[in-house]
């Protein structure tokens, strides 16, 4: 019975150690893709601050620089708008994953539970 008993608990520690493995590799795939995002929004406000300073540099009147501004403007928002719905997906995914590996850690605890009670209470 104590043999069973260190068995399963060997199983229960491995199979702890493989979900965190999984959670640490989970973790580091969405902090990459939402890095990848972000450095895609940075590059973007830079193009348009650079495009914002030749723009005021070429200007000959006011309302051309207004009007140039407002494009940049509204061409900005829209990639705030479409960075924000990639993370949101990438947030999204990430709670798929790590409610399979809440589930899958479940099952095999219950699978081993019920495999340790089936042997202890043959045992007695």
């Amino acid at each position: 019975m104590q043999k069973d008993i260190f068995e399963n608990f060997q199983k229960m520690s491995q199979l702890t150690l493989d979900n965190f493995k999984k959670l640490g590799e989970t973790n580091l795939l969405i902090g990459q893709k939402l890095l990848q995002e972000q450095i895609k929004l940075t590059n973007s406000i830079i193009e348009s601050a650079a495009l914002n300073a030749e723009t005021a540099t070429e200007a000959k009147d006011f309302k051309y620089v207004a009007s140039k501004q407002a494009e940049l403007a509204q061409d900005l928002s829209k990639k705030v708008a479409d960075t924000s719905l990639a993370c949101a997906d990438i947030i999204a995914e990430a709670g798929k994953i790590y409610t399979n590996l809440f589930e899958a850690g479940l099952k095999a605890a219950s699978d081993t539970s019920a495999k340790t009670g089936g042997k202890t209470s043959k045992a007695a």
